[in-house]
């Protein structure tokens, strides 16, 4: 993911799609306060969201109780844990990875017996893996389009959302504050989470929570969004804008 952002930065490539939220283990946390860190600036610009399964795959002449083994990424061994435990050996570990990819390629090349990855099935077939079983459930991925630059504002007819991350004054009724600039605005707010910044956490001090906050449409095109804002401004200690951009619709949502 840091080679990703790298890249960004650097004009290498011009867009990257990053997961930030899933249907089964909730926020990719480490991954939206990369985001969020990142200087100078990426831009949300698009969002889309996809059902993925996901394959517990061996090099030819594995056989499910032969694994001892499994490596994947962090977020998808939690997404399928349960899928995992009722389907692997009593005592298997599960060994972290960079990515899916690697842990594929990292059980292709090794001569262990008893190694396995979870990953995608096209990665079975890049490094001539068997695929062994699948978790068969509702698991839904959704990932922001980030970019240096942001897209011109999204116009209403676009279903516009924008995100935001706050840190709010430390007061009371701050988060009715907050909620209340959207709220009297007839705004709807469509996700709002804090988490704990590492930026200011000491023993001996209050720690600082930084909010993130995603809402229906943008201030560039809509009046009531852009005074939302600017109450907003009034309750919080710091207001970024990670960016507006087209609500991703399903094709059997249009």
């Amino acid at each position: 993911m840091t080679e990703l952002f790298a890249n960004i930065q650097r004009g290498t490539v011009r867009h990257g799609l990053i997961p930030i939220e899933n249907s089964l283990s909730g926020t990719l946390h480490s991954v939206l306060e990369l985001f969020a860190q990142q200087e100078p600036r990426l831009w949300v610009v698009g969002e889309y969201a996809c059902s993925e399964s996901h394959y517990i795959m061996a090099r030819p002449g594995t056989a499910l109780e032969d694994i001892v083994e499994i490596q994947s990424h962090p977020a998808i061994l939690e997404q399928c844990q349960d899928f995992l435990d009722s389907t692997l050996p009593d005592g298997y570990r599960a060994v972290l990875a960079s990515n899916t990819a690697s842990a594929a390629e990292e059980v292709a090349k090794s001569d262990e017996v008893g190694l396995a990855a979870l990953a995608g099935k096209r990665a079975a077939q890049l490094h001539n893996l068997t695929i062994l079983g699948s978790d068969s459930t509702n698991n839904v991925t959704r990932y922001w389009l980030i970019a240096r630059h942001p897209v011109n504002q999204p116009d209403r007819n676009m279903s516009p959302k924008s995100s935001y991350a706050l840190v709010m004054k430390n007061q009371i009724g701050a988060l009715h504050r907050v909620c209340s600039c959207f709220a009297l605005r007839d705004i709807n707010i469509t996700k709002l989470e804090s988490r704990p910044s590492s930026r200011t956490i000491t023993l001996a001090s209050p720690w600082e929570y930084v909010t993130y906050i995603d809402i229906e449409g943008a201030p560039g095109n809509e009046d009531n969004v852009k005074r939302a804002i600017e109450n907003l401004r009034e309750f919080t200690q710091k207001c970024t804008h990670l960016g507006s951009y087209p609500r991703y619709l399903h094709s059997g949502s249009r």
